[in-house]
């Protein structure tokens, strides 16, 4: 299973193809009324971009604090639209993505800090000598097993990317997710293009590997979107 199921298996926006030069036109009349104090134009540019950016935040963060974080995204950049231009390959687009995929790592980081301080969770699965065993009692009822399956899908894939680390997962959900060109998310992500195109690949074959171990039944994916594998020198890898 490549990157492309990670598409298919979730109802979220995704752009298709590249043809940004009508977009971009109409973006910088609207940028240019929000800067002199449009809110109806500022409203506009949100209107345009919130699924996308919703897209991204549910894709590196989870869709626990997806609304929040995107509404806080987008109030980032009212504050600073006044100093954005419109120069070289900057987009207004290229540079909400940049504020969204930079408040993506802020939290992930935050998360990871929280987590250090307190701890595994009550609600994690805990370890017994046969194997590792949940806390909770599954729902056997919840939905009819088509959907329950799906449902499994979407939670493996989500729990895979999550265990990219946040620039190789910022690479996957710009370019493979999102559709951006190379050049594009390269500049969105502040990095060379090469840096960009080996971030990218590796963190393919990260997700690639992880799938097959996945439906080898050597990795196991925590609810809280976490994995880590039955070998034993593969625990640290996962976590």
């Amino acid at each position: 299973m490549g990157t492309q199921a990670f598409v298919d298996s979730e109802e979220l926006p995704v752009r298709a193809g590249n043809d940004w030069g009508g977009a971009d036109r109409a973006d910088q009349a609207l940028v240019e009324a929000a800067q002199a104090g449009s809110a109806e134009a500022f409203g506009e540019l949100a209107r345009r971009y919130h699924s996308n950016v919703y897209g991204i935040v549910y894709r590196m963060c989870g869709a626990d604090e997806a609304a929040d974080l995107t509404q806080e995204i987008f109030l980032r950049a009212l504050r600073a639209l006044r100093k954005f231009q419109f120069q070289g390959d900057a987009s207004f687009r290229t540079w909400l993505y940049r504020i969204a995929v930079n408040a993506c790592i802020n939290e992930l980081r935050r998360r990871k800090r929280r987590s250090d301080v307190e701890g595994p969770s009550l609600d994690d699965d805990i370890e017994t000598d046969d194997g590792w065993v949940s806390r909770s009692v599954p729902d056997e009822t919840r939905s009819p097993h088509v959907l329950a399956e799906r449902a499994e899908v979407q939670r493996a894939v989500q729990g895979i990317v999550a265990m990219l680390t946040p620039k190789h997962r910022a690479a996957l959900t710009l370019v493979d997710l999102q559709q951006l060109d190379y050049e594009e998310a390269a500049v969105a992500l502040e990095c060379p293009l090469g840096t960009l195109k080996s971030r990218l690949a590796r963190a393919r074959k990260q997700f690639a590997e992880k799938w097959t171990q996945y439906q080898d039944g050597t990795l196991l994916l925590d609810d809280d979107a976490g994995g880590r594998t039955v070998v034993d020198d593969e625990i640290g890898r996962a976590r």
